[in-house]
């Protein structure tokens, strides 16, 4: 995949896809734990001195059971046998993940605080909101990539539609007569269907929901006509046949829904990817943050682990923290660019 990622692209652009847990009195150097025996086997690199000492604390912007509490509670889980240590997951959901990115950056640059961060919405808040949101990209220092999710469209099993070509003409024919659920304004699904009706000449009646889940229940229920997600967080329904997907967001067909056709098969000369990863707070140790970035590597390696994320339908991609640091300024770049053409 290519790694110069942007997010929602016609031919040349692209939209493209884990706090507080008890921490008591800092343990002395002498109660330092030992290294796992799996660890110790698992050829870790060199670790910096005395870290850790203790669990690294992982924030996650989102409720429990979403596709990025999943993402990180499996990735860390299998990191631990890696690492030597723990990574309890504290969940702080609020105004669509905004209010854990902040807690991310503010958090003490100690390395025993890090999160999840979720472009491209995690670059677009400080573009859309300004002052009103208490961070920006230079306040964190990026660990790795782990997971690269592409978008997808998708209807009821009874719909009639049965390409996203019959949706686009319908849409022409009859402007704003669909209904379709998405993740809100500055998400890859709003950037795509941006895109969409600029490219198309298409109309949406857009319904904007707090997350994947709420929308799916809407979609299911009849009340929206279609939804617009990441492809991994409606897998199980895919799999139990409840829903179509007509067409995903990735340069090529995916693995985890391999007959189902690309956006830009399906007419539409687009590629939606979701990117979720971890970082840290700026001033975090660089050897600390090498160290774990050379964890999440072997980790996201481990066969154990991969034949996990198959089942669970991870995407997974790794990227460690130069290239990492690099797409998402990338992306910042290119989400400054649409704003400046068109605010969302």
């Amino acid at each position: 995949m290519n790694k110069k990622r942007f997010f929602a692209v016609n031919s040349a652009l692209v939209l493209s896809l884990l706090m507080l847990a008890g921490c008591g009195s800092e343990p002395k150097q002498a109660q330092q734990p030992a290294p796992t025996k799996a660890a110790a086997t698992a050829g870790a690199s060199a670790k910096p001195a005395d870290y850790p000492t203790r669990p690294i604390e992982t924030i996650v912007a989102f409720n429990p059971g979403g596709g990025t509490d999943t993402a990180a509670r499996t990735v860390l889980k299998y990191a631990e046998k890696y690492a030597g240590t723990s990574f309890p997951v504290v969940n702080k959901p609020g105004a669509g993940g905004a209010i854990g990115f902040t807690a991310i950056a503010k958090s003490p640059t100690d390395g025993y605080t890090i999160g999840m961060i979720n472009p491209p919405s995690f670059v677009v808040y400080p573009i859309k909101m300004g002052d009103q949101v208490k961070y920006k990209l230079d306040d964190f220092v990026p660990i790795a990539n782990l997971v690269s999710d592409p978008g997808a469209f998708l209807v009821r099993a009874d719909s009639p539609f049965q390409t996203l070509e019959q949706v686009i003409e319908e849409l022409k024919k009859n402007p704003g007569k669909l209904k379709i659920a998405f993740s809100g304004p500055g998400s890859t699904e709003a950037l795509a269907l941006r895109q969409l009706e600029e490219m198309k000449g298409a109309k949406f009646s857009k319904v904007p929901f707090e997350g994947t889940t709420p929308g799916m229940t809407a979609l299911l229920g009849g009340h929206v006509d279609i939804q617009i997600a990441n492809a991994s967080e409606v897998y199980s329904q895919y799999k139990e046949k409840s829903i179509r997907v007509l067409a995903v967001g990735a340069d090529s067909k995916i693995k985890m829904m391999p007959e189902v056709p690309t956006y830009k098969e399906s007419g539409f000369d687009a590629t939606q990817i979701a990117m979720r990863g971890l970082a840290g707070p700026k001033g975090m140790d660089p050897k600390q943050v090498e160290y774990l970035a050379d964890v999440l590597k072997k980790t996201l390696e481990d066969p154990e682990f991969k034949q996990k994320a198959e089942e669970l339908a991870l995407p997974l991609d790794f990227m460690g923290p130069k290239e990492y640091s690099e797409s998402l300024k990338n992306t910042e770049e290119e989400m400054k660019k649409e704003f400046e053409k068109s605010p969302w």
